[in-house]
C-alpha cells in the first residue's frame, strides 16, 4: 500500500485511508469492469452522486454525467474554496488484459486511468467528509468527456466556477514512467494545446502519362507537407515548441490517372496561444502560396481543440507544500516534461488558478525493465496501489490549501 512513501505512516489520514484501501480497490475494479464513453457515463455518475451523498456531502449535476460534490465544514462562510477534478470517461478501445476485473463493455475500456482518478478523489472524500476539521468549501469535480470533446470546457460554459466558485482548482493524473505513488509537478506548461489541421488541394487532374496536361496534385500535396516542416525551424523561436504532423493523405484511386483533388490531414501542437495563431497564419500562407505557384488552389482549415495546460506559479507552490509536508522527499519530482499530449483541464486553469500533477503507475519491475505499457493501450490498468497515495494528496492539499490564509 507503499505507506513507505509518505512522510507519517501513524498520521489517523494514513489509517483511515488503510482502514478502507480494500473497498475502495473494489470501486476501483468496479468502475474499470464498467466503463463509459465519453457523455454516456451515467451509471458512473449515478454511482459517484450515491457515494458523496452516503457520506453526507450535497451533491448537483452540471453538463448531464458531471457531478458535483459541494463540503462545507466550520466557518466556511468566511474560509477559503478549492476545486478538485478527476475525469470519469472511458475510451472506445477493446480490453485485452486478460484481468479478472476486465471490460463488461464490449470496445470500450479505462485505459487511461480515469476509473484510478475518480476513485483516488472519492477516497479523499471519503476521509475529508467523515474525519477532516476546516474551515472552508472543497468542491468535488467529477468531469465527463474528458476524451472527446473537451468536457472541461463544457462544464466551464455552463457555469462550473459562477455555480460553484473556486480560489484554485486541481487535477491528478496517473503517469507511466514513473514509479507506483511518486509525485510528479512542476510550474508552467504540462500539456499541449491542439489544432487540427485540414488542407484540400485541387487542381486540373488528367492522364498519368501526361502530366503536362494537367497540375499534378499529388505534387503539390507533397510540396506543401515538406514545406510545412519548414515553419517550425523558421517561423518561431528555438526556445519555443511546437510540432506539425501530417498523418493522413488522401487522393487518388488508380495508378494511371492524376486527380484533381488530395486531402490532408494534420494536426499542430503548442503551448504558446501567441505561437498558435502565428503557425497558424504560416501554414495557410505557405498553402496557398504553394498551390498558387503550381497553377492550383487549396482550401485550409484551422480547428482549435484543446488549449495548453499551463501550472499558475503561485497554486503549484501551494500545492507543493502540501505535497512536502506528507510525502518522503525521495518519492517527489521538480522536473519533468511538458508532453505534446493533450489534456482538457487547461480550460479551467484558463478560468481559475489552479495546477496539474501526476502520480506515477509503474509497478518497480515495469520501470527497472522498462517495459513501459502506455496510456490509451488496451493493456494498460491503473495501479491499485496508487489509491492510498492519490486520496492522501487530495485530501492532504485540500487541507492545507484552506489553512493557507494568503
Amino acid at each position: 500500500m507503499l505507506t513507505h512513501i509518505v512522510q507519517n505512516p501513524d498520521s489517523p489520514l494514513i489509517q483511515f485511508l488503510q482502514k478502507h484501501d480494500e473497498t475502495f480497490r473494489q470501486l476501483r475494479q468496479s468502475f474499470h469492469a464498467h466503463p463509459e464513453l465519453s457523455r454516456q457515463e451515467f451509471k458512473t455518475a449515478d454511482k459517484i452522486e450515491a457515494l458523496l451523498q452516503s457520506w453526507g456531502i450535497k451533491t448537483e449535476r452540471l453538463s448531464t454525467t458531471g457531478v458535483i460534490g459541494i463540503l462545507q465544514k466550520g466557518d466556511y462562510q468566511k474560509g477559503k474554496r478549492i476545486g478538485l477534478r478527476a475525469d470519469i470517461d472511458a475510451l472506445p478501445i477493446t480490453e485485452a488484459t486478460d484481468l479478472p476485473y476486465s471490460s463488461n463493455n464490449s470496445g470500450t475500456m479505462h485505459a487511461c486511468g480515469h476509473d484510478g482518478h475518480m476513485t483516488m478523489l472519492l477516497a479523499a472524500a471519503h476521509y475529508l467528509a467523515l474525519e477532516a476539521e476546516f474551515d472552508g468549501t472543497i468542491i468535488f469535480i467529477f468531469q465527463p468527456d474528458e476524451e472527446d470533446q473537451a468536457g472541461a470546457r463544457t462544464m466551464v460554459n455552463d457555469g462550473l466556477f459562477e455555480k460553484f466558485p473556486v480560489d484554485a482548482v486541481y487535477a491528478i493524473h496517473n503517469y507511466p514512467g514513473a514509479k507506483q505513488g511518486e509525485i510528479l509537478i512542476k510550474k508552467g506548461p504540462q500539456m499541449a494545446g491542439t489544432c487540427e489541421v485540414h488542407i484540400d488541394v485541387f487542381s486540373k487532374g488528367g492522364h498519368a502519362a501526361h502530366p503536362y496536361q494537367t497540375v499534378d496534385s499529388v505534387l503539390v500535396a507533397s510540396e506543401i507537407v515538406v514545406g510545412l516542416q519548414s515553419i517550425i525551424s523558421r517561423n518561431i523561436s528555438g526556445l519555443d515548441s511546437a510540432v506539425i504532423t501530417i498523418g493522413a493523405i488522401h487522393g487518388g484511386h488508380a495508378n494511371n490517372v492524376i486527380p484533381n483533388k488530395v486531402s490532408l490531414l494534420g494536426t499542430l501542437r503548442y503551448f504558446d496561444l501567441k505561437v498558435r495563431d502565428l503557425i497558424k497564419g504560416r501554414i495557410k500562407a505557405l498553402a496557398e502560396g504553394i498551390c498558387s505557384a503550381y497553377g492550383a488552389t487549396c482550401e485550409v482549415r484551422l480547428i482549435d481543440g484543446y488549449i495548453p495546460t499551463i501550472n499558475h506559479d503561485k497554486e503549484t507552490d501551494i500545492a507543493i507544500e502540501a505535497i512536502e509536508k506528507l510525502i518522503q522527499p525521495q518519492h517527489i519530482h521538480y522536473d519533468k516534461k511538458p508532453s505534446m499530449g493533450a489534456e482538457d483541464f487547461g480550460f479551467m486553469l484558463q478560468e481559475c488558478p489552479g495546477a496539474y500533477f501526476y502520480i506515477g503507475n509503474d509497478t518497480h519491475e515495469q520501470h527497472e525493465n522498462a517495459e513501459l505499457i502506455g496510456l490509451h493501450t488496451e493493456q494498460y490498468d491503473f495501479n491499485d496501489n496508487n489509491i492510498l497515495i492519490g486520496g492522501a494528496t487530495w485530501a492532504n492539499l485540500a487541507l492545507h490549501f484552506l489553512k493557507n490564509r494568503e
